[in-house]
């Protein structure tokens, strides 16, 4: 039983004892009646309904304060997850607040990145707009100083007609004076046939001079071209000029005397002299585009693959590997290359790895003994040293002396040094069992290598299908590079190495897997399209 109720109980009892209790002196003990039995009943029963009802509204405040703590209760529990709720949602809003404040940062930072490349474009096309306005009026310049050129060519002709003119009247001048001048009439009629001839061969070089002009403008677009024709131009202007100031000056010393007018006629035959001058630069300088047209003439694939065919050379790897189990194996690895001339006159053969015993999907501690044997035309010859190709270490190219070349009698390939002039590329492959040509375009990672497009060749040829290690050439029969894999190609324009192993005798083991392993490392770093 609950102590408060028991004390509640016991000082109810307490106060009912005390009320009961009579303190008078005893009286003369009545006699017992029934009276009294009944007045100690009814306050019996009196104790015990206000006991009764006590206890009752004891257990009905213990009720309600019962209640009261259970709803207290549930309310903390209804606050406690209504502020969790409440956290969580600061804490998710603080998060996107966050998130929002980065975001907002980095498109900031973006749009500062945009605009700056904007004003890089727009500087860019500012300055290619004023190379390209300078381009023009440097073409009309030209074009107007080639005209005045030829109005004075014209003028030169009337003067030398006028000369003409008055070469006649000083000789017959000369006839009514002694006979020892008449020799000089001789001279002077004999320099005047020259003069004549001159003038032919005049005539002839300035139809040459306008079928060169025409063979020009077909090949304007090449700057290199412009610039030569220019400076010729500007030659052949400043000879016309001293020409035409030398006639003028020996027209007006042919006024003074017989002595003069020789001596004019003596001057106007160096200026015959240097006329024939400039004609032999003039048709070395035609003879020098004419070999650059023709070097820039496209050609068909069925030439450029017979070219292939008739100046191929033989690579065969001979490798002994460690096998299964410690074993010493042998293997052979054949392919065909060509000769390439680089811009310094060195020769060299090219291969892929692939073909080759440094394959870097190889072990290269399994390589014990490398030995190369080369085959130009009829002659085989053993090569000492390779290297593998800075732009691209899975390519392998070996120089060739050029006394050995020269005695081969086989053709070189020279490098095509702007491969995309042309549109398309020729595919010769590896094994020359097919050719064909393909479309192709830089590849945005790196300008070092060419992406191909192959269902242009399916288009031509259903069976064939680029592969890796054929090689690509421009349509002017220039060799491009070697196929990395099926859809790119490598663009050799120099011969720079990344690696150099040492064949034969002195292979070392070591040295080789040191280096293999180097050069597996610089082609991960690639762009990831040609890895």
């Amino acid at each position: 039983m609950n102590k408060t109720l028991m004390l509640i109980i016991c000082d109810f009892l307490l106060l009912s004892m005390l009320a009961l209790a009579r303190f008078d002196p005893p009286e003369s003990a009545p006699e017992p009646t029934l009276e009294a039995s009944s007045t100690s009943a009814s306050a019996e029963a009196e104790l015990i309904e206000l006991l009764e009802e006590s206890l009752r509204s004891e257990l009905s405040s213990r009720e309600n304060l019962a209640e009261d703590l259970t709803e207290t209760r549930q309310s903390l529990q209804e606050q406690a997850r209504l502020l969790a709720e409440r956290e969580a949602a600061l804490e998710a809003a603080q998060s996107d607040l966050a998130a929002t404040t980065e975001k907002a940062q980095t498109l900031e930072s973006t749009k500062a990145e945009l605009e700056a490349e904007q004003a890089a474009l727009a500087e860019e096309k500012a300055r290619l707009e004023a190379e390209r306005t300078q381009l023009a009026e440097r073409f009309d310049r030209t074009r107007s100083e080639l005209e005045a050129a030829k109005s004075e060519q014209v003028e030169m002709a009337n003067t030398l007609g006028q000369l003409k003119e008055e070469s006649s009247v000083s000789r017959e001048r000369l006839s009514q004076s002694e006979k020892e001048r008449l020799a000089r009439e001789r001279e002077l009629a004999e320099r005047e046939a020259a003069l004549k001839a001159a003038e032919e061969e005049r005539a002839r070089l300035a139809a040459e001079r306008e079928a060169l002009n025409r063979q020009l403008e077909v090949a304007l677009t090449e700057r290199r071209m412009l610039e030569e024709t220019l400076t010729r131009e500007q030659a052949e202007k400043l000879n016309l000029q001293r020409e035409k100031e030398e006639a003028f000056a020996r027209a007006d010393r042919l006024t003074e005397g017989v002595t003069e007018l020789g001596q004019g006629v003596t001057q106007l035959g160096q200026g015959v002299s240097q006329l024939g001058q400039g004609v032999t630069d003039l048709t070395q300088t035609s003879q020098a585009m004419q070999e650059e047209m023709e070097a820039a003439r496209p050609q068909t694939m069925s030439q450029i693959f017979t070219r292939f065919q008739n100046n191929r050379a033989t690579l065969r790897f001979t490798a002994q590997e460690r096998g299964f189990l410690g074993a010493r194996n042998q293997r052979t690895y054949e392919s065909n290359s060509i000769l390439v001339e680089d811009t310094g006159g060195a020769h060299y053969l090219v291969t892929h790895t692939a073909d080759s015993p440094f394959a870097f999907s190889k072990n290269a501690s399994n390589l014990l003994a490398v030995e190369l044997t080369v085959t130009l035309g009829e002659r085989r010859f053993p090569v000492r040293q390779i290297g593998f190709l800075s732009a691209d270490p899975r390519i392998i190219f070996v120089p060739i002396p050029d006394s050995v070349v020269a005695n081969s009698g086989m053709e070189t390939f020279q490098l095509a040094r702007q491969p995309e002039r042309w549109e398309e590329a020729v595919l010769v492959k590896n094994d020359e069992s097919n050719f064909g040509r393909t479309g192709f375009r830089r590849l945005t990672e790196s300008e070092r290598f060419l992406k191909m497009d192959r269902p242009a060749l399916g288009q031509l040829f259903a069976d064939f299908a680029s592969s890796r290690g054929d090689f690509a050439f421009s349509k002017n029969s220039r060799f491009i590079g070697l196929l990395t894999d099926s859809q790119h190609a490598v663009v050799i324009d120099d011969f720079l190495a990344s690696g150099v192993l040492t064949l034969g005798k002195n292979f070392d083991t070591q040295e080789s897997a040191d280096t293999l392993d180097r050069l597996r490392d610089r082609a991960r770093k690639l762009p990831a399209p040609v890895r």
